[in-house]
């Protein structure tokens, strides 16, 4: 749902980057699950709250307060009580439980439910799957992940506007998104 940025004021507050489209999203929730990003490489001093997040592992954190700050939010952590601790802080991602968060609406899907499907095209043949999304101002991108290989052994991409033009029937019983795309010659 986001992560913690820098600390804002002296108090253990910090700067919140939503990740969802609401910001105030997460304003309705008391509690929060956050874990150390994989790969962060940012360590907390030994005995505090934040070093419990070692190993990715996600767990709850009550939210003290958090209010809207520009096109974010900012908000004091339960276990985060000073700028040091907000500094360490930086980079912890943010989550909710799926049961927590209203359902979708018709033709509206949670980016977690559309990665990991098979990208198929029209024929129904597999030519890939889905790996991620991305925001692109008017409209999200399937990031598609095909056999193929880059130079350095990366998987080559495919970048498809998650538009109805290019994006069919998504079917998440089947684990299949239809995608009418050809590349530019």
């Amino acid at each position: 749902m986001g992560r913690v940025g820098a600390p804002f004021g002296v108090q253990g507050w910090v700067r919140i980057q939503t990740y969802s489209s609401d910001p105030d999203t997460l304003l309705d929730h008391e509690r929060w699950w956050i874990r150390r990003a994989p790969a962060s490489g940012v360590a907390s001093r030994p005995g505090t709250a934040l070093a419990a997040l070692a190993h990715s592992e996600w767990r709850e954190v009550d939210v003290l307060e958090a209010q809207g700050h520009g096109s974010g939010l900012i908000a004091q952590l339960d276990g985060i009580g000073d700028r040091d601790q907000a500094a360490q802080a930086n980079g912890i991602e943010i989550g909710l439980l799926r049961d927590d968060l209203p359902p979708p609406e018709e033709d509206e899907f949670y980016w977690e439910d559309l990665i990991g499907l098979d990208a198929v095209d029209p024929a129904g043949t597999k030519f890939g799957v889905v790996s991620g999304l991305l925001e692109a101002g008017a409209h999200d991108v399937l990031v598609i992940d095909t056999p193929g290989r880059t130079a350095s052994g990366k998987p080559l991409q495919v970048l498809v506007p998650f538009v109805e033009r290019h994006v069919g029937d998504v079917d998440l019983a089947k684990k299949r998104v239809v995608v009418d795309w050809e590349e530019p010659v």
